[in-house]
């Protein structure tokens, strides 16, 4: 029996976790924000001109655009000439706040995820509790790669869209020129070969870094927020089984007290994360409206052409700002159910002290547990249907005036 137990592999909490996000870990490397701190110094060095580098290339990618959104404006202030433009620009500015927020809140999020560790799941867990685990790790590694997929098909039929607009071009007899990925603003002239090339390339590289980190920032939120919500679910079914078995007043006190604990600790690291994430969150809130609501505008009245990419980034723009909301709606609900749990134990079975320890657990889980926008607003599932009521009505906006015109 001793040489079963020493054969047995050793449960890594840390490793578990950090297998459910992978691909968050992948697209931090590709920015260089790795949090693996056991490279040598030229792997840092490298690792930080990186970094240098992707954030330099999304700031002037953001500055180019809005020098060509005002350049338009002065010279051509119709509505289908400048609500394209608006979209590829919200997108690059939520990338700039989510990267500072990634950069600013690294040992935060380190920390977070060191803590998390401390209150994972641990075998051996019976088949229920082993049931929900599982359940939950697959439904996000799903959603994860789902998420990574689309995106990144956005991304890059946005990069060969030119290419393919020269080939269609061709096919016609028409003159054919190769474009560019972004309508973008540059201090010389873009046209010329050498300078063609180049910007085409920078283009290729600013987008996919808006990607990486856009991509990044919201698996680690959604990674993080989930494992909460599967720590509240497995919380609800020990406190359904309490004084349900037989046991000493003593035991089910001390049971209790074990939940309570561990339940105010849930609280607190989801309080936590919501102050991590909280400008992030209040930054997609502000923008995702006005992101759906252009490259609607664009896929019902303009360009054929790039038909298959905005569409695509409809559907990650949708899938984004959704999978937020989303997840912050199931550690909201959890939190309430948890309360529910509580009352269908076997609490009538116990002593007057374990019924006041399980009041006391039933009214803090009374108290919501909302992810917010800097306090602005909560994000839930109602916050996401807010947002694509907003987004109709600036549509609705936006055709009006470009009918009239």
């Amino acid at each position: 029996m001793s040489m079963e137990m020493a054969d047995a592999p050793i449960f890594d909490p840390k490793k578990e976790i950090d297998d459910s996000l992978r691909i968050y870990a992948f697209c931090m490397r590709r920015i260089g924000l790795s949090s693996d701190s056991s490279g040598t110094a030229v792997s840092y060095v490298l690792q930080q001109l990186m970094f240098a580098a992707s954030v330099c290339g999304i700031c002037y990618h953001v500055f180019s655009e809005i020098v060509f959104i005002g350049l338009t404006l002065a010279h051509s202030p119709k509505v289908q000439d400048v609500v394209p433009l608006f979209h590829t620009f919200g997108y690059g500015a939520l990338s700039i706040a989510k990267v500072f927020v990634l950069w600013y809140k690294k040992d935060v999020f380190k920390q977070l995820m060191n803590e998390l560790a401390t209150i994972w799941p641990a075998p051996p867990l019976d088949d229920e509790h082993q049931l929900i685990k599982d359940k939950s790790l697959t439904a996000l590694g799903i959603a994860h790669r789902w998420y990574f997929f689309v995106n990144l098909a956005g991304v890059w039929f946005y990069n060969i869209t030119p290419i393919g607009i020269y080939l269609h071009q061709l096919f016609l007899g028409q003159n054919a020129e190769i474009g560019f990925v972004w309508v973008s603003w540059y201090p010389f002239d873009k046209h010329q070969p050498v300078a063609h090339v180049f910007v085409y390339i920078f283009e290729i590289f600013a987008g996919q870094t808006c990607v990486w980190i856009m991509v990044g920032t919201d698996l680690l939120f959604s990674g993080m927020a989930s494992h909460i919500g599967m720590l509240l679910k497995l919380l609800q079914r020990r406190l359904e089984t309490v004084a349900k078995v037989d046991r000493t007043d003593e035991e089910n006190y001390n049971e209790i007290l074990e939940n309570i604990k561990l339940h105010q600790r849930l609280i607190r690291y989801c309080n936590d994360l919501e102050v991590a994430f909280s400008l992030s969150n209040l930054v997609n809130i502000v923008l995702s409206s006005v992101n759906i609501c252009c490259v609607v505008f664009v896929i019902v009245l303009l360009e054929p052409f790039v038909a298959v990419s905005n569409k695509l980034f409809l559907g990650s723009a949708l899938l984004q700002i959704g999978m937020i909301c989303w997840y912050a709606d199931i550690i909201y609900h959890a939190n309430a159910d948890v309360a529910v749990a509580a009352y269908n134990s076997g609490w009538y079975r116990t002593s007057p002290r374990c019924r006041r320890a399980l009041l006391f657990l039933i009214k803090r889980s009374q108290k919501p547990i909302a992810f917010t926008a800097m306090g602005f607003t909560d994000i839930n599932l109602v916050t996401y249907s807010s947002i694509l009521t907003r987004s109709y009505s600036y549509f609705a906006l936006l055709y009006t005036m470009y009918s009239e015109d």
